[in-house]
């Protein structure tokens, strides 16, 4: 198990710039970011681009467990639910090319008039087509819990097991049930179904403020993480956990030192004051 950032969570800054941060943070992986812009000047367009990705990276001692791409497969039109499909194909072949095992993934947004209901068949039908197109590319594919529309224990467990394929698995976001309103004891009981289709975990901790999900440092909040770790090495997980801090009460980069300390600290079992 590995202990990471997001590169995502460095956002405007140069990938160089980036990868100088992960490392005075700690980090020994990284979630690269795989969309075209997010770090100035990696348009992702050329073997250059790729070759300085992986110079960079490997100059720093930090491995790219995981590379996160984009989708959207609650479409009502079948020629852009083909292009998202196609394009999340793109960041699986980019991902094989840099020998990164895990691709994240989402399951699609909210549009207006319609439910998870309705697009479930759909969005269940576009991860089989995927793993199809993907057979023979080096990657599994993790579906984040993610956004408003199928932030849902249950749906993410049904489309797994529905699409059942060696390829597809979960990118754990411990924040992300909170966010949208699931209580604790929900969330709980949702970690312990998704567990065993986990590739990928990104670090969220949360408080309540005012009846509101907020998020803090790892640590700080009321995410289990110890317990999740526990679960996780129980499954035998061993990619990377990732920090992806993005509260407002300390600024990023003091919130992610302290978060990435505390998740090397507890898998180290170098436990501090506030683990139990």
């Amino acid at each position: 198990m590995k202990i990471g950032v997001t590169s995502l969570g460095m956002n405007g800054l140069s990938l160089a710039k980036a990868v100088e941060k992960m490392v005075r943070f700690g980090a020994e992986c990284t979630e690269l970011n795989g969309r075209p812009g997010v770090h100035p000047g990696l348009t992702w367009e050329s073997e250059a681009d790729e070759a300085m990705v992986r110079k960079l990276l490997a100059d720093a001692g930090i491995v790219a467990t995981s590379l996160g791409g984009y989708c959207d497969f609650a479409r009502t039109d079948d020629q852009a639910l083909e292009e998202q499909i196609e394009g999340f194909v793109g960041y699986c072949r980019r991902a094989a090319r840099l020998g990164i095992p895990v691709v994240r993934a989402f399951a699609g947004d909210v549009k207006e008039g319609y439910t998870l209901a309705y697009f479930e068949a759909r969005i269940i039908e576009a991860f089989s087509e995927l793993m199809q197109r993907i057979a023979a590319v080096d990657v599994k594919v993790a579906i984040e819990n993610h956004g408003q529309l199928a932030n849902d224990g249950p749906f993410l467990h049904r489309l797994i097991e529905t699409v059942a394929s060696p390829k597809l698995g979960m990118t754990i976001d411990t924040g992300n049930f909170y966010h949208v309103g699931h209580p604790p004891e929900r969330v709980e009981m949702f970690f312990e179904l998704l567990a065993p289709y986990t590739w990928n975990v990104h670090i969220k901790d949360v408080i309540y403020r005012d009846g509101r999900a907020v998020f803090v440092p790892a640590g700080r909040g009321i995410v289990s993480l110890p317990r999740l770790y526990a679960l996780l090495e129980r499954h035998g997980y061993t990619g990377g956990v990732v920090s992806e801090y993005e509260g407002l009460d300390f600024p990023y980069g003091e919130g992610t030192l302290e978060s990435v300390a505390y998740l090397r600290g507890l898998r180290d079992g170098r436990q501090g004051d506030r683990v139990t």
